[in-house]
């Protein structure tokens, strides 16, 4: 069969008869294709005669129905390759025709996004990612006005595109992505009426359509402007949809009445003169009348979302919840993929990492992958660039490592680089410490070591200086070991060099050990990036807590049998008196708990299984004359799930900005507080990070404030994404 062209012009009756019977020779032959080229200017066609199309919806109908049947029979039966340059094309086209400012198409235009149906949110927001970037180099403004313009006019209109409203949602978030806030506010403000009275005939609004709308108004709830366009209308809305008994009415009310209230509460909490305040009460009284008639519940999280602030109104790079990026798992790296996503929520870490160091070895590769997680266009990241960067023979891939060792390394090479520069460094080398960047040979022990005798033993026969003691304290089987951030007496015997990962996470032990024989006292300090904490023997009745073990690791141990102390003054072995305090706290606190046991029938390290209340806020025991606030709160843990430590998995659960978020590899999901609560005993928090309650965060910089390298680094990886995925990639 050969299909006849036509030139379509549409307005008129004759024309649309024409249009219908052009694409339903193609729909009624099943073995009859035309080519790639012919399905491409075949669809492009339907586009511009659809755009120009405005007869009625009962008259349209048929013709609707023959391009959804004729565009699903290309996406669903032609090979990938074609498929994909078809839609691509119909996205093309779509998109050329919505951002003209000129544009009057008409919203059956809108039929043709069924060439994605099915194929998910992400291939939507995937595709208005790509609008976006059509107008990123340019003025661009323009053509997203005019298409968030249109897309906002047929919502209100339409109601025969089923998916519109996810499209328009998808729109909105790709251009948050792009903190084009000033865009949203403008053309969000001009329609804005139209979209709150569409809430007035519920019978006809679907559910995607009301999400649209409740968003814009959330993000709008700072504006008075916002407030002042609806207000007028806000008694006849809900006035109308509590007149409905209906369930769907009802919820509809219920969320509307929640985010009107929000608005009012936030507007006028804005005010700080008086006399604005009473203006603002005399003026909107009416409506604030009928909110509180329909009992706002309050439980709505708008601050969850983001609202737009025009630029210059408030920083664009506030400490705010941003879209959250898993990474993948490329065989046992969840042990790798775990810490990172506690680094990155480390904010004086991370954005030290990518303000700073960029030109550092391995800094410079850890910048790069934090900029992509919080810049990324895409859900999930794969990190192979990193991990290969980094890889060393201690962790080789594919076998089941510890997190917490690997946190400890990659803490210590970051650390060896930190004076380092980038140029010309060979990654292609298993990654190595560098320890004469730590330790220059020439610097002085920072040790501190004394030995002291107490009132108690006679002033005529000081003691010799003791052999330095290590953090560890000893090997004896009753011990709570604490291990020293030093792996040798050759290391300590050199001082270390400036180094920010001390600054952020090193901290200072005093070890007090007295000899109850000559009550001799011997003091070491000792520099520590983690505390280990074993838990009792024997507990109290109830669970453990952090703070109970914290408190355990410090508290006061008896040295004697087979771990007595060797008392210099003495000349034996003695029992003796041990304790710790901190000297110097952290800014970011880094406990591990000892939750594994070598069990020796089974010749492996198994866990223990304890029920552990993990504290909010904890206080670390310090020495009184320190000064400094000992007081931490936690906003991030890795969890090991699983009973030995040679299985199970690792994943994150981290706070960004009072929400909590669970990280497992590539996927990323919003929890309650409750979370931690109710895990079962073999899902166990692992490591748990703490931040010092004085310390400021500060705020995560913008794309456009990160240095050269890593900004052009997110554009080209966004821009190879879209391109090498494209928008219109259907499922098969």
């Amino acid at each position: 069969m050969v299909v006849k062209r036509h030139k379509l012009v549409v307005h008129d009756n004759h024309h649309f008869i024409q249009l219908l019977n052009y694409i339903q020779h193609i729909n009624e032959d099943p073995n009859y294709l035309p080519s790639s080229s012919e399905l491409i200017k075949i669809s492009q066609d339907i586009i511009n005669c659809l755009a120009q199309t405005h007869d009625n919806e009962e008259q349209m109908w048929t013709l609707l129905h023959s391009v959804q049947e004729y565009v699903l029979r290309i996406v669903n039966t032609v090979n990938d390759s074609i498929r994909d340059d078809v839609v691509s094309a119909i996205l093309h086209k779509f998109y050329s025709v919505i951002s003209d400012p000129q544009t009057e198409a008409g919203p059956a235009t809108s039929v043709v996004l069924v060439a994605l149906a099915g194929s998910g949110e992400e291939a939507m927001l995937s595709a208005a990612r790509w609008w976006v970037q059509q107008n990123e180099n340019g003025p661009a403004s323009a053509g997203l006005k005019a298409a968030l313009s249109c897309l906002y006019r047929w919502m209100c209109e339409w109601r025969h595109t089923l998916t519109l409203g996810d499209w328009v949602m998808s729109f909105i978030k790709a251009l948050e992505e792009t903190e084009k806030y000033d865009l949203l506010i403008e053309i969000s403000l001009d329609h804005i009426v139209q979209l709150f009275l569409a809430l007035n005939d519920p019978e006809v609004l679907r559910e995607n359509v009301a999400d649209v709308i409740f968003r814009v108004l959330e993000s709008l709830r700072e504006s008075p402007e916002a407030f002042d366009r609806i207000s007028p209308h806000i008694n006849i809305v809900l006035t109308n949809l509590a007149a409905d008994s209906g369930q769907w009415s009802r919820q509809l009310l219920q969320t509307l009445v929640d985010i009107l209230t929000t608005m009012v509460d936030e507007t006028y909490g804005s005010l700080k003169d008086e006399r604005e305040r009473e203006n603002f009460k005399n003026k909107y009284s009416a409506a604030k009348s009928c909110l509180e008639r329909q009992m706002p519940s309050r439980t709505r999280q708008s601050a969850a979302l983001r609202p737009w602030r025009p630029r210059g109104a408030a920083p664009s790079n506030m400490n705010v919840s941003r879209k959250k990026v898993g990474l993948l798992n490329l065989g046992n790296t969840c042990f790798i993929n775990s810490v990172l996503q506690a680094l990155l929520t480390t904010r004086l870490f991370s954005n030290h990492v990518m303000l700073r160091m960029s030109k550092a070895p391995y800094w410079s590769r850890l910048g790069i992958l934090f900029a992509k997680m919080l810049y990324s266009v895409i859900s999930n990241l794969n990190p192979n660039e990193f991990i290969s960067a980094v890889n060393t023979p201690l962790f080789p891939l594919g076998n089941q490592h510890d997190s917490s060792e690997f946190l400890g390394f990659f803490l210590m090479l970051l650390q060896s680089y930190e004076h380092c520069s980038d140029r010309n460094f060979d990654y292609s080398k298993p990654a190595v410490i560098n320890n004469d960047a730590i330790y220059p040979s020439t610097s002085e022990s920072t040790a501190s070591v004394s030995h002291v005798q107490s009132d108690s033993a006679s002033s005529s026969h000081r003691p010799p200086s003791p052999r330095p003691s290590s953090s560890t304290g000893g090997s004896g089987p009753n011990l709570r070991k604490r291990p020293s951030l030093e792996a040798s007496p050759v290391t300590r015997k050199r001082a270390r060099k400036q180094s920010f990962i001390d600054e952020m996470f090193g901290g200072e032990l005093l070890t007090h050990i007295q000899c109850t024989v000559c009550r001799s006292l011997s003091l070491s300090r000792d520099v520590f990036r983690e505390l280990q904490l074993a838990y009792p023997d024997k507990r109290d009745a109830g669970r453990h807590t952090i703070q109970h073990l914290l408190d355990y690791y410090c508290a006061k141990e008896t040295m004697s049998d087979d771990n007595k102390y060797f008392c210099n003054y003495c000349g034996t072995l003695c029992d003796a008196e041990k304790s710790v305090l901190i000297e110097t706290p952290p800014k970011y606190l880094i406990l591990v708990l000892k939750t594994f046991k070598f069990h020796t029938k089974v010749q492996m390290q198994t866990k223990l299984m304890l029920s552990t209340l993990h504290n909010p806020t904890v206080t670390l025991p310090t020495v009184r004359s320190s000064g400094v606030h000992s007081v931490y709160k936690i906003y991030a843990l890795v969890i090991h799930d699983g009973t030995t430590l040679d299985s199970g998995h690792y994943y994150t659960v981290a706070n960004d900005n009072d929400q909590w978020y669970v990280f497992n590899d590539e996927e990323v999901s919003a929890i309650g507080d409750s979370y931690l609560r109710n895990m079962g005993r073999s899902c166990t928090p692992y490591i748990l990070f703490y931040k010092r309650t004085d310390v400021d965060d500060g705020v995560v910089p913008s794309l456009e404030e990160l240095p050269p390298l890593l900004h052009n680094s997110v554009k080209a990886h966004n821009k190879t994404f879209v391109e090498a995925a494209p928008p219109c990639r259907t499922r098969p």
